[in-house]
């Protein structure tokens, strides 16, 4: 697709936007799916990609080009597209990793020294 709203776009986010987007949910889908496989429990601080919010982008990031004035600019259809399912997607992988969780537990880091040990430090 060609024209200046898509370049403004492309220019202002980047062309691997949405691509890093799909990275991080791909890595986490194989993080659930090894820890499923193995029963072994997951990493912690475990947290999924954070979803880009279109709003967020309207308002902050890309008020001129997100404007609705461009409804009828090529492409725009497609990135409002997007945003929406990259949104539901993320809801989706967050109840995922939620579900995981429950059945094979997370990694607890966290541990407590005895008085002995703190009279030691």
């Amino acid at each position: 697709m060609t024209g200046t709203w898509i370049n403004a776009i492309t220019n202002s986010l980047g062309l691997d936007f949405f691509q890093s987007q799909s990275h991080l949910t791909l890595s986490l889908l194989n993080i659930l799916a090894g820890s499923l496989s193995l029963d072994t429990p997951l990493p912690p601080y475990l947290s999924t990609p954070g979803s880009v919010s279109f709003r967020k982008l309207v308002k902050q990031r890309l008020p001129k080009e997100l404007n609705m004035e461009n409804v009828g600019e090529r492409g725009y259809a497609v990135f409002a597209a997007l945003a929406v399912a990259t949104r539901l997607a993320n809801r989706e992988v967050e109840r995922c990793v939620e579900l995981v969780r429950s059945l094979v537990g997370e990694v607890d880091l966290q541990w407590e020294m005895n008085e002995e040990e703190r009279k030691e430090k």
